[in-house]
């Protein structure tokens, strides 16, 4: 028995879709309407949506202890948590969403360019498997690691579309 872990890359949900959108692969996850109206009604939607952990990020630089004892809650019950009053201005959002939207719009020849590798997370694609039969969502992904600036591998920064870094 082998200790290397089983890695395997999932194919391109947008090929997938532009060749054929009847057919998903079976190792995706698939929903049912029946399954969908008993496991995501729109009162527990709706009831969860209300209570993900919401971060004051000028409180917390303040040192303010409550905000400190959310975030610490968020992350341990969570591990997610939106940030508010963090001074990126609307504009800058908007730009970045706006070039991540151009990204994934390119060719997949461009955007393979970047692909994740079988050794590392970073890059252009879907997740790997880390198991044989592992259900994927249904989606592509870019995955930059920013920080700490030591991870950080620029040879899987986009280099296009312009405007991108």
């Amino acid at each position: 028995m082998s200790s290397t872990p089983y890695l395997a890359f999932a194919p391109n949900v947008q090929e997938i879709v532009r060749s054929d959108p009847s057919q998903i692969p079976e190792n995706f996850l698939i929903i049912t309407n029946e399954e969908e109206g008993k496991s995501n009604n729109t009162a527990d939607t709706c009831h969860l949506s209300s209570e993900i952990p919401i971060v004051d990020l000028s409180l917390l630089s303040r040192g303010h202890k409550e905000e400190l004892n959310k975030l610490d809650q968020a992350c341990k019950e969570w591990g997610f948590f939106q940030v508010v009053n963090h001074g990126v201005a609307t504009e800058v959002l908007q730009e970045m969403k706006d070039a991540t939207a151009k990204f994934f719009e390119l060719p997949l020849e461009e955007k393979n360019k970047i692909r994740m590798p079988s050794d590392d997370f970073q890059g252009y694609g879907q997740a790997y498997a880390a198991s044989q039969g592992q259900t994927l969502d249904w989606s592509d992904a870019l995955f930059l690691n920013v920080y700490p600036s030591h991870h950080r591998k620029l040879k899987f920064s986009p280099t296009s579309p312009e405007g991108f870094k």
